[in-house]
Order: structure tokens, then sequence, then C-alpha cells
């Protein structure tokens, strides 16, 4: 296959289809819970694992 077959991906794309790499294979941001009961360490965004809280619902049950 020759090069001619291919485009030439531009800088500002380059950038950013390596930025997004880079934060797909970055540590998960840490939190804690917001339910004073548990208080664990949770990744952002999530359901708490341990009392299944998310922004002060029940979301799961609790372990």
């Amino acid at each position: 296959m020759s090069s001619s077959m291919f485009r030439r991906k531009s800088r500002s794309n380059v950038r950013h289809h390596r930025a997004q790499w880079r934060r797909a294979i970055a540590v998960p941001q840490l939190v804690t819970c917001p339910n004073p009961a548990c208080g664990e360490a949770v990744p952002a965004h999530t359901a708490c694992p341990s009392c299944g809280q998310y922004r002060g619902r029940q979301v799961l049950p609790p372990r």
C-alpha cells in the first residue's frame, strides 16, 4: 500500500487524539463518599460500592 492512500492528520487532530488516549489510561480521580456514615474513597461520578449511594440517593443495595 502506498502512503498516498492515507490522508495526513492535522496537528490539531493528532493532539486531540493523544489527549483522549492519555486520559483513558490515567488513574481515576478518587473522592470521598458524601454519605457521612460511609466516607470511603470511590471514583468520581460512580455509585459507592460499599453503601450504594450516588448523589444522595440509594441506587445499589448496600453491602
